[in-house]
């Protein structure tokens, strides 16, 4: 940093393509600080370093930083400085805040100039000053990129092509900076396997008015994949990105997205029109077309019955001979061998006890936490499949469940049951949707501290935009967006109870007030019948979950073993009223 002329360093969570989910060459962060959680930023001075989370990762933020010198910021918590005003109140006038151009995008460039520059602080792009440190840090190893079929994809790439290059016009450009790995992917039906638990490859594109350039590793696309892309397609390498922004003529109106695009390739349009705006591949992408909310079906209805195997082995196996982490590669050992599996979408959380607690909890590989019959067990999982992602998650009873927890789990319970049963208008954005989410959880003086909901792709990331069901997002629902369902309530260091389904938009009929829409749902999965107050549900609310456990029931049965299939008979059965 002083060869540099930086009096503090600023390191965001993402790689060039500003990615939630890395390889491991871009865990700056994690690298620097010990936290490995998916969000936070961390700062170092020449004399303090402070990591900066939100309620998801606080006890996590805790343990993995524990013995440091470096400050945990627990956003969200009264008292908590916000990260810029920290760095106005930490540093004298003149002060010089260094980042990596390759690592921020341009918008969160713009918001720091903005907080920093009237308090005499500047900013200073250092590409390269993180590898003086980080010396054996992993190079990408590029991985082939394949084809996804038509008959998964259900719409062609040309198709895709034509109905952005429409969008594209309304907007004023003549063409388009593709920057997010999975709008790549989804533009042109590829896949690949460079980013863990992603099915994408480490690629742009630059969409003209009558060709596209794909910037890919040479060595990534095979002479078959060449010969079957789009004739308009261009393979150029990877690090040429730069340059192929540089040949475009002085003035082109380019559409990009200040949020999802570097500060170095931001910069290297300086001599284009730049017209800025939210990616229109976002929207796109995000509405499922019927073949991939059939195939969606499909992929759910395969890792329900792994999840249910799981659940039932669970009530049969001796608990105190198991670990998390031999939970987790149990589900695995389910998945293996089903139908067009590649592999999770994430990282499964298996919390124990008070580990259930942790909103986003990362098992200990090393040394893990064995289980008992006496607390909850907590279990978020997520396969990628050729049909589609999933994301499902059960909180279990191991052994008697005390009345507190059955009471938090059946008010979780009946939040999810709110949100998938709900009839709104056409227009109702996510953060309406996100308050019914949380009236039962409220209605106990508690909260969820993360998002009721996220977008969930189609064999892509489990995490997708834009819509979301949460306290901020204004983005209108629309038929086809698919997406999580997943209250949640933790008492931090004693137990945690959170549920998931992956639900999807779809008509519910039309009134005189208009068009009307409701959530089908995709994740198929028993909830824990010992963990139900029963006297805690409306009529209503034991009608949904007994035509959602009869669904699971006679759909799952056919894919399971005689012993699970009586056991799911029991589970399932109509709640008593």
């Amino acid at each position: 940093m002083r060869t540099a002329g930086v009096d503090a360093w600023l390191a965001t969570t993402g790689d060039a393509h500003l990615s939630e989910y890395l390889s491991e060459r871009w865990r700056t962060r994690a690298y620097l600080s010990g936290f490995n959680g998916s969000a936070g930023r961390f700062v170092v001075t020449a004399d303090q370093a402070g990591l900066w989370v939100d309620p998801r990762y606080h006890m996590r933020a805790d343990t993995e930083t524990t013995g440091t010198a470096i400050t945990v910021f627990k956003e969200g918590k009264p008292g908590t400085p916000e990260l810029l005003a920290w760095l106005i109140g930490t540093l004298p006038a003149g002060s010089v805040v260094g980042f990596d151009p390759e690592a921020l995008s341009a918008e969160a460039l713009r918001q720091l100039e903005a907080r920093l520059a009237p308090t005499g602080l500047t900013t200073k792009a250092c590409r390269g000053l993180i590898d003086e440190v980080w010396t054996d840090r992993p190079a990408d190893r590029p991985m082939p990129v394949v084809d996804h079929p038509l008959e998964f994809a259900g719409e062609t790439a040309a198709g895709k092509l034509s109905r952005l290059r429409r969008r594209l016009a309304e907007l004023g450009a003549a063409g388009m900076l593709v920057t997010a790995l999975d709008e790549v992917a989804w533009l042109l039906n590829l896949r690949g396997n460079d980013i863990p638990m992603n099915p994408v490859a480490l690629a742009y594109c630059i969409v003209g008015p009558d060709g596209v350039q794909l910037f890919v590793h040479d060595d990534q696309v095979s002479a078959g994949l060449r010969a079957a892309l789009h004739g308009e397609v261009e393979i150029r390498p990877y690090a040429a990105v730069a340059a192929g922004l540089g040949e475009l003529a002085d003035g082109t109106p380019l559409l990009v997205d200040p949020a999802k695009t570097n500060v170095l390739l931001y910069d290297a349009m300086r001599h284009l029109r730049r017209v800025e705006g939210p990616s229109p591949l976002d929207a796109m992408k995000a509405r499922k077309n019927e073949t991939e909310l059939r195939c969606a079906l499909l992929a759910h209805m395969y890792d329900g019955a792994a999840v249910t195997r799981l659940l039932h082995w669970l009530s049969t196996t001796d608990l105190t001979a198991e670990t998390e982490l031999s939970v987790s590669e149990k589900l695995q050992s389910f998945r293996e061998g089903l139908p067009d599996y590649r592999g999770a979408s994430f990282d499964s959380i298996v919390g124990f006890g008070p580990n259930s607690s942790v909103g986003h909890y990362k098992l200990n590989r090393e040394n893990p936490q064995p289980l008992a019959p006496e607390s909850l067990l907590l279990i978020d999982c997520g396969a990628q499949f050729l049909t589609g992602t999933t994301d499902t998650t059960r909180t279990v009873a191991l052994g008697t469940p005390t009345a507190e927890h059955k009471r938090t789990y059946t008010t979780v319970l009946k939040s999810l049951i709110m949100l998938s049963s709900v009839r709104f208008p056409k227009g109702t954005t996510g953060q309406k949707l996100d308050a019914l989410g949380r009236c039962h959880i409220w209605a106990n003086d508690w909260e969820c501290r993360h998002g009721i909901g996220h977008g969930v792709g189609s064999y892509l990331h489990v995490h997708e935009g834009p819509q979301r069901i949460n306290k901020t997002n204004d983005v209108v629902f629309e038929v086809g967006h698919v997406n999580s369902n997943e209250p949640g309530v933790y008492f931090e260091g004693v137990f945690g109870v959170r549920l998931e389904n992956v639900i999807a938009v779809a008509p519910a009929g039309t009134s005189v007030f208009g068009e009307f829409l409701t959530f089908d749902t995709l994740t198929l999965c028993p909830f824990d019948r010992d963990l139900i107050d029963v006297d805690l549900l409306t009529d209503q609310e034991a009608e949904w979950l007994d035509a959602y456990h009869r669904r699971v029931r006679e759909t799952l049965s056919p894919h399971l073993s005689n012993d699970v299939r009586a056991w799911l008979a029991e589970r399932t059965a109509a709640v008593p009223r």
